[in-house]
């Protein structure tokens, strides 16, 4: 079993949402994923549509009576393979309550020993602060993954972060091991491009390589009550958190973990099939195609080749569906010339339809 901590003090990096889609993503490919929702704003548990102020019981009573209250009964099932210990606004008296109690540091580790035998994966959503909450969920992990936003603050407080894993691991011989994951890219922007370089140069091989783009599909599943899995498996979010669940999986072998035949098929890729798309613009500085497949977004990745007789080219991966799609001529939006088949879009213009089998 894995217990890794989602962590980092600063707010608004996509904490909460990396906690949510990556738990429902690993276990869309046959993990065990108990998600532990350690933020007394109860955030993890309202993305996936429980209200935890009519809840019984929370990973607060848990933590505080886990005699009266063992941690199985706190647990929620959400969905195939995936589980939610709930919190709610109670747990942030947990410090106070259990400030002169000895070993308040690892009242988490105690509650979650004995799951490996149930889960594969206990992800800890941790609060926004480096408090005694965070300081459990980092005392019960042997990972932590560590959001980081592409932003102008993002790299602010994350050093404050990892002294207190050097604390703990000083103090009390506890070794964890640190990934970050760039989140929140919006790569057509100078800043997000700087930044990530700057992470890069900060972290090296204790980045993953997966990014989780801006996307507004992850805003409106959580709206929802969803994951990103159950709410859109077309949009660029899906396809991001999907990319980074297999590269955490393949770490699996690294570690030395072993699964059934099943789970270790899981880890390959979905069936894609190519597909060739091609605009005639002999005058256009540059052209990219967009379309539900990459949530509209302009990116750099998806710039069209320029041919010797004027055209444009690109091959894309695309798994089996219906994608809406155009060509973005220097900032003008177009359909495709060749494809016949169009659809009506919001704005009084057309999107190119493209069916992949």
């Amino acid at each position: 079993m894995r217990i890794i901590s989602i962590a980092n003090q600063k707010g608004g990096c996509g904490k909460t949402t990396t906690a949510i889609n990556l738990s429902a993503c690993l276990a869309l490919m046959d993990r065990n994923v108990l998600l532990i929702d350690m933020d007394p704003q109860g955030h993890s548990a309202l993305g996936l549509n429980l209200n935890c102020n009519k809840l019984e019981r929370t990973v607060s009573e848990a933590l505080l009576n886990p005699g009266e209250v063992p941690l199985s009964k706190v647990i929620i099932e959400v969905g195939e393979k995936l589980y939610v210990a709930p919190s709610s606004i109670t747990l942030s008296a947990f410090e106070h309550q259990v400030s002169m109690v000895q070993g308040r540091e690892a009242k988490l580790k105690q509650l979650i020993e004995g799951l490996d035998q149930i889960y594969d994966y206990v992800m800890i959503d941790c609060p926004p602060s480096l408090g005694l909450l965070t300081f459990n969920s980092l005392m019960a992990s042997s990972e932590v993954f560590i959001p980081i936003e592409t932003g102008f603050f993002s790299l602010y407080g994350t050093g404050q972060l990892l002294e207190i894993i050097d604390l703990v691991r000083k103090k009390t011989g506890h070794e964890i091991r640190v990934k970050v994951i760039p989140t929140m890219c919006d790569e057509r922007t100078r800043i997000a491009r700087e930044t990530l370089q700057d992470i890069r140069n900060n972290f090296e091989d204790s980045m993953f390589k997966s990014l989780i783009h801006s996307n507004v599909k992850l805003k409106e599943a959580a709206s929802f009550g969803k994951s990103i899995v159950d709410y859109d498996r077309k949009s660029k979010g899906y396809s991001d958190y999907m990319a980074l669940a297999r590269e955490v999986i393949s770490e699996e072998r690294i570690i030395g973990i072993v699964r059934s035949e099943n789970q270790e098929r899981q880890l390959s890729e979905p069936n894609k099939t190519e597909k060739h798309f091609v605009f005639d613009a002999p005058e256009a500085k540059s052209v990219k195609i967009v379309g539900d497949f990459n949530d509209w977004m302009s990116y750099d990745a998806y710039l069209m080749e320029r041919r010797e007789d004027g055209s444009w080219s690109k091959t894309l991966l695309l798994e089996p569906g219906e994608y809406q799609y155009k060509f973005v001529v220097d900032d003008t939006w177009v359909e495709d010339q060749n494809n016949p088949k169009v659809v009506d879009n919001p704005f009084g213009g057309k999107n190119s339809i493209i069916e992949v089998q």
